[in-house]
């Protein structure tokens, strides 16, 4: 992981990869970023969920649809479908405001806040296949296609959600939004790898590392200090007013990251490796040498549901998901039950 030095963004990059942080009002015309705004929905509140979401809502793949994770790590189930199969193409929830995105086959990402269960629009723009990051508090969110040049954010979740649609000149490798509304985002050329930008609350754009391979990132909840990891140079760094620290490499376990989390309190780091399912526990204080755990899964993503630190690393699906609890003594890695027959 290289680091780069602050700077203004250009209008123009020649042969370069970059990731940038935008603002949530868009950029300025100098950025390779340009945002437009987004009318928000007016479909009126529907039915409710009455038994609460427990562990939070999670999305399973064997329907397409969002469902309740009830419960507590180690001994939960899935609820019933909270909309008929196929209705949406995927979905994604955040346990800290109640709120669910879910994005049709046509590409309209709605917005959902329990206890409603009824889904309001906010903009028909974007790819059935995107994925959806929240802030770690749930404020926020962006969602993007890998390989695609624009993404959407939302702010103002849960109280008045708006969508801002953002472009780039460049492929969008991955995203991350902080609880204060600032933006990453990961784009590439084969020429150049990965490089990591940011723009700042108060319009300062920077550069921030260079990586061999983009391997996941994501904010400590609170604060504007990011977590990025590189899947080439099995690193993982924190990133804190421009300096990098390094957290871990593959001598304390990483090996071809792909998902990166920190837990509500900000005690740990989570690293998810895509090459040999091992999950990294890293003690963001300090006073504790890394933990490794195995799971017998292939993890594509570490997404929060309710608590300090419990991660979805599988979505349940024709074949059981997987979590990971990190605030016990040990990491536990903990298998999601399947949907039972006729549920």
């Amino acid at each position: 992981m290289k680091l780069c030095s602050c700077g203004r963004l250009s209008a123009r990059l020649r042969g370069a990869t970059c990731v940038a942080i935008l603002l949530i009002t868009g950029c300025s015309k100098s950025s390779i970023f340009s945002g437009s705004k987004l009318p928000g929905g007016s479909t009126p509140a529907g039915t409710t969920v009455s038994n609460g979401a427990g562990m939070g809502l999670v999305w399973n793949s064997s329907d397409s649809t969002l469902r309740a994770l009830v419960g507590v790590p180690g001994s939960s189930q899935l609820g019933a479908a909270l909309f008929p199969a196929g209705a949406f193409s995927t979905g994604a929830f955040a346990s800290q405001t109640q709120t669910a995105l879910l994005i049709d086959a046509k590409g309209n990402l709605k917005v959902m806040t329990l206890p409603s269960q009824q889904p309001v629009s906010l903009s028909g723009i974007v790819s059935p296949s995107a994925q959806i990051s929240f802030s770690p508090h749930g404020g926020y969110a962006v969602v993007f296609a890998q390989g695609s040049t624009s993404m959407v954010q939302v702010t103002g979740i849960p109280q008045a959600p708006s969508a801002t649609v953002i472009t780039s000149t460049v492929p969008i490798q991955g995203a991350a939004i902080s609880d204060a509304g600032t933006l990453l985002v990961a784009a590439n050329s084969a020429a150049a790898g990965v490089t990591v930008s940011a723009t700042t609350a108060n319009g300062t754009r920077s550069t921030l590392a260079n990586l061999g391979g983009y391997g996941g990132m994501s904010f400590v909840p609170g604060s504007e200090d990011s977590l990025i990891a590189d899947s080439a140079a099995n690193k993982l760094a924190r990133l804190h007013n421009g300096v990098a620290t390094t957290l871990a490499t593959g001598a304390a376990g990483l090996n071809l990251p792909v998902a990166v989390a920190a837990s509500q309190d900000g005690h740990w780091a989570v690293v998810a490796d895509r090459a040999d399912g091992s999950v990294l526990r890293v003690d963001l204080t300090g006073a504790t040498p890394p933990d490794q755990s195995t799971c017998t899964c292939s993890p594509t993503e570490l997404s929060a549901l309710s608590g300090n630190a419990v991660f979805e690393m599988v979505a349940p699906g024709n074949t059981p998901g997987w979590m990971i609890q990190a605030d016990s003594p040990t990491s536990r890695v903990l298998f999601i039950p399947q949907v039972r027959s006729g549920q």
